[in-house]
């Protein structure tokens, strides 16, 4: 059985899907549009926009390059 996951983690989580949420509307893209762009599969996004999933490291440059911004835009 796995510990339940830390009340700031899931914060952090929730802080970060909101970031990318945000630019993807600012820049005008749909979740699947996004996520051509960056090369992951929809619903990678949709669970990392939800705050559902801990992104990884590559995750979290592809989608900044994507959306055109620096990485450290998107942390919390």
């Amino acid at each position: 059985m796995q510990p339940a996951t830390p009340p700031w983690i899931a914060a952090a989580r929730r802080a970060f899907g909101d970031r990318v949420r945000s630019a993807r509307i600012d820049a005008d893209l749909t979740q699947d549009k996004l996520a051509e762009l960056a090369g992951i599969h929809r619903t990678t996004l949709q669970d990392t926009e939800g705050g559902k999933t801990d992104p990884k490291f590559s995750l979290i440059l592809r989608l900044a390059r994507a959306l055109g911004i620096p990485a450290r835009d998107l942390m919390p």
